[in-house]
This record gives structure tokens, sequence and C-alpha cells, in this order.
């Protein structure tokens, strides 16, 4: 397994698979960016493998059909373009679920986010997970249990992928750039390795700081950076907001007398400089209008993301 912290998964997985007892549906709960998307990849081709019980060969006609992204037998659904996963495409699913192998083996249907299938979706595939197909293997993934309908949930055999430590996560996204790595960088990304790392080699780590340096100079008086901050947010969307959540948080963290856990550990002093030029009440109020905005704008993608982050960041100013 090439990521450490999914062995522990993949070794219950083998298990079960070398014992034959491999439920009919998996689902996987995992965060993003610790690579669940292996995870699920490497079962469905130990399970299309010829040769292989509890590890892909990697030299059949399977392996090499897997390989290419070009085996008939393994089928995979995922939202596209920020839309629900359709009723259509889950009775495509089940049409797949239902035909003959072309292979002569197994057959596999990935399920990529299936907490985005909308009711009508999820009980189109329902009876399908009630009903299993002979010799077919769902695989269902999702960020968070809670968003998926409690009967899909019924039907499949869960596991949740536990996140490595903070310092684990540390010294694995160091090892991988060679360089020193904040700890804000891990916290930030909610210790998934993989958006850690993804975090620093885009340099979003750099747009981060200077997110924090312009919206602090935006709060001194006169306050002539409103605009300024808005074009950093605008550089990362709605993550430069939620790095602004955190990050207020952390402020009214500090009002509280709370510094035993920072997100923004090296950003600590600059947190409690923003701490000391705010009114409790002001940074509560504003904290609850941000996250409000962020719901709004995942919502609605449409809307006027510039014009929203101003308005709210005018809040600052008119309060004082």
């Amino acid at each position: 397994m090439s990521y450490p912290w999914l062995t522990t998964v993949w070794q219950q997985w083998q298990q079960l698979l070398s014992q034959d007892r491999l439920h009919h549906a998996m689902l996987l709960i995992a965060p993003s960016g610790c690579g669940s998307e292996t995870l699920i990849r490497q079962l469905a081709r130990t399970v299309l493998c010829q040769n292989g019980m509890t590890e892909p060969c990697g030299i059949c006609h399977s392996c090499q059909l897997f390989a290419a992204e070009t085996h008939p037998d393994c089928h995979t659904i995922r939202p596209q373009d920020g839309k629900a996963i359709s009723i259509d495409a889950i009775r495509q699913c089940n049409h797949w679920a239902w035909e003959t192998s072309q292979l002569g083996g197994k057959r596999v249907v990935l399920i990529e986010q299936a907490d985005c299938m909308g009711e009508a979706a999820a009980n189109a595939l329902l009876k399908t997970l009630e009903e299993p197909p002979a010799n077919c293997q769902f695989i269902l993934t999702t960020t968070e249990l809670d968003r998926l309908l409690p009967t899909i949930n019924s039907r499949c055999n869960k596991w949740r992928l536990p996140l490595p430590a903070e310092q684990d996560v540390k010294r694995w996204v160091e090892s991988q750039l060679k360089q020193a790595v904040k700890v804000e960088a891990i916290r930030l990304n909610g210790n998934a390795p993989l958006a850690a790392l993804h975090f620093i080699e885009q340099g979003q780590d750099i747009r981060h700081q200077n997110l924090l340096e312009s919206f602090h100079q935006f709060l001194i008086p006169p306050h002539s950076g409103l605009f300024s901050v808005a074009e950093h947010c605008m550089k990362d969307g709605l993550l430069s907001l939620k790095w602004l959540s955190y990050f207020l948080v952390d402020c009214l963290k500090i009002q509280q007398g709370v510094v035993g856990y920072l997100v923004h550990a090296e950003s600590s002093a600059l947190a409690g400089q923003v701490a000391a030029q705010l009114q409790q009440s002001l940074l509560l109020g504003q904290i609850k209008a941000l996250n409000a905005l962020i719901r709004e704008l995942e919502a609605h993608p449409g809307l006027n993301d510039e014009l929203l982050i101003t308005d709210w960041l005018s809040g600052f100013i008119s309060s004082q």
C-alpha cells in the first residue's frame, strides 16, 4: 500500500478476502485528502484479478486492463461538475450490476461520494443492495456518514479510515517535500496528509499567510485594505474563507484564554494582535456571519462571491 496510513484497513480487507467474507457493499468513510481513492481502487483491482486472492498479481489480463483504465467489468460513478449523482446514473449502475461479466469473472461498481446521491437516486440503488446480484462487488465512499441516507447506510459494511497523528502527518509531508513544514499547515487541512501536501505544493501556504497579513492590516483604521483582502480571498475561493474562519476562531479562543490548541500555531502572535483589536461580540458575530456566507456559497455556486465577501468584511467597519 503506497500510503502508510492506509495499511491497517487494507490488511483487514485482505483478511476478509482470504476468508471469502467480503461484504457485497463496502462503504469507506474517509475525509478528503487522505488517499481513499487509492484504497478503494486497490480493493477493486484485487477483486477483479484473475490470479490473486488478497493482492492483485499485476500481470493478468484483468490487471492490465485495470491499469489502462479500460476494464469492462469495473464501473465508476461520481458527481460531475459539482452536481448530485442523478437517478439516471444509478439506473445505469443497476444495469451494470446485473449484466454478465465480459471477462467471465466478477464485476465491480465504485460509487464515489455516495452522499451526493439524492433521495430518488438512493432509493433506486437500495433494491439492488438489498438483493445483490451474484459476483458483483459494490464499493462506496463518503466523507461524512451522516450525509448518507440511513437506508443506504444500513445495507453496507462500514469502514472508517483513521487519520494518522499530527506529528506523523508532519513527518510524512516533510519527507515528501524535503523541507520543514509548519504545524498549522497540517491543522488547516484536518490532518489529511495529501491535502496538507497539496496545500504546500500549490503555494496555498504562502497565499494563506498573505491573506492573514492583509486581513490584519485591513482591521487597522482607516480600514483602507478592504478590496485587497477581498482579492486575496478570491484567489482560493471558499478555501480562503474557511482559512479566515479558522483564524477568527483562534482569535476568539485567545480572547477567552484558551491557548492550548490553536490551528494557527505558528501565527498565534498575529492572532493575538487581531484578538486585541476586536470586541468579542463583534468577533463572534462576524464568525457566525462568515460561516453562514460559506454555507450560502457552497449551496449556490453562481452567486457574486466578491460582492458578498466585501459586504461581510464591511461588517468589521460598520460595527466599530
